[in-house]
């Protein structure tokens, strides 16, 4: 057993230590699941409230009110809940920075990242009563991801809002203004899909959730000066807004809207996902299956391509991986991102583009960037061509067949309400394609549908 100072601890206890440290709160299930990830079920609270400890729960509960008896841990209990939650003294707080090795007035130089833990003052550290239920849902979020992680063989690392809150300076009209940046973490998906949490307790709305969505935009406008965006390091991948709500259909038309409507040029570049509890580890297998997803897609367009003659992209699909058209790299500097598409040739001699974007679940990029390009077409030089007369969007999905409201109630559908007439749907999984607007399925080639 290792000793620090007069006692000694198993490496459970110590386990216990470095989890609260991390996370700052847990009740004794939870902290099994922090150090156990794997044995995490779906966490749902009043389950859990009515449900009795497991043996290795009670165990993980003894360790804990001894770590109490020794004045390293406390107990509160909060009003939405029957269980104790554990967090640490100022002592044990002591303690665990001279476990982990950290120097005292490190945080301005700690990134949070891979064990680069800050020193922080025990008013950062220690969980407010009054916005528990906010931090406790964080909490049970990457208990989540972390289950998932191991399940499905993935790593997966995060931050809170200690690490990720970031000051920095707005000029705008020649004022210069000090501003901050606050989500409540981040967190990486195998140390390359780089992500921003918002734990979402459905409070904002309106102004207010449209101020949060301006200052994200704000940030990035001053990170990214200069640069490409492409080239940036602290950009993310997505934006993650998690609920505590168990209905999210309606919050996911505001927040879409709030995001399409403040976020501008980012919209393309960067995705947006709302999940909840119930859907959070379908948008993680989601994000995990990019581009098999993709890759699906173009598998079944290769049928099509095969069998009939008049159309560009895919050229080589009987010897070669397919992949879909490049346009020139003038093209997609001024989009910032790279479309996915095909030309059709039609009989009068004029062309359609079909562009194909993911919608898979509620995530926001595919609806973002079929704007986009309709917005910017014609300032492309494949937008300059007379013969192209119509762009047909394709959404493809794998698990979740779209509901129609998710993106003819946003701000989307207002840019393109004429082209949502020509909305094609695309089950990549069971290889159907089906009519945007009512969702019958079309049995002819779905390439030729439009014409």
């Amino acid at each position: 057993m290792p000793n620090v100072g007069v006692y000694y601890f198993n490496n459970t206890e110590l386990s216990i230590i470095t989890s609260l440290f991390i996370y700052r709160s847990g009740t004794a299930e939870q902290i099994t699941y922090m150090i156990q990830p794997e044995l995490a079920k779906k966490i749902t609270n009043k389950k859990d409230e009515v449900a009795g400890y497991s043996g290795r729960t009670k165990y993980i509960a003894r360790l804990c009110n001894n770590l109490a008896k020794r004045n390293l841990v406390t107990t509160m209990k909060t009003p939405h809940s029957m269980r104790l939650v554990y967090f640490l003294t100022q002592e044990g707080l002591n303690f665990a920075y001279t476990v982990l090795g950290i120097e005292e007035h490190s945080s301005s130089l700690a990134s949070g990242w891979s064990g680069d833990y800050g020193y922080f003052d025990y008013h950062l550290y220690k969980p407010s009563i009054e916005r528990f239920m906010h931090h406790n849902l964080s909490v049970n979020f990457h208990i989540q991801m972390l289950h998932h992680a191991s399940l499905k063989q993935f790593n997966y690392e995060f931050i809170d809002n200690r690490y990720a809150s970031r000051e920095f300076t707005l000029v705008k009209e020649g004022r210069k203004m000090k501003r901050f940046f606050r989500p409540d973490g981040e967190f990486k998906i195998n140390d390359i899909n780089h992500y921003w949490i918002e734990i979402d307790m459905s409070t904002e709305r309106g102004e207010k959730l449209a101020d949060k969505f301006e200052s994200y935009r704000d940030y990035l406008d001053v990170i990214s000066e200069g640069i490409p965006f492409s080239e940036m390091n602290e950009t993310p991948h997505t934006i993650v807004f998690h609920s505590s709500a168990i209905y999210i259909a309606t919050r996911w038309i505001s927040v879409l809207n709030a995001f399409l409507n403040k976020m501008n040029h980012y919209t393309g570049l960067i995705n947006f996902r709302l999940t909840n509890n119930s859907t959070l580890e379908h948008a993680v297998v989601a994000e995990l299956s990019r581009e098999e997803h993709q890759n699906k897609v173009l598998k079944n367009l290769q049928f099509y391509l095969m069998k009939e003659e008049g159309f560009l992209g895919l050229p080589d699909t009987r010897s070669q991986k397919p992949n879909f058209i490049k346009l020139l790299p003038s093209d997609e500097k001024i989009l910032g991102w790279s479309p996915n598409i095909i030309i059709v040739d039609k009989s009068d001699g004029t062309k359609q583009i079909f562009l194909f974007e993911r919608f898979e679940g509620m995530e926001s990029i595919g609806l973002a960037r079929i704007v986009d390009f309709n917005k910017k077409f014609k300032s492309l030089e494949i937008g300059k061509t007379e013969h192209i007369k119509e762009i047909i969007p394709v959404l493809y999905f794998f698990d979740v067949v779209p509901n129609a409201q998710s993106y003819t109630m946003t701000s989307a559908e207002n840019d393109l309400r004429g082209i949502f007439n020509k909305l094609i749907l695309h089950d990549a999984k069971n290889n159907l394609w089906l009519d945007g607007n009512d969702q019958s399925q079309i049995h002819t080639n779905p390439l030729m549908y439009r014409c």
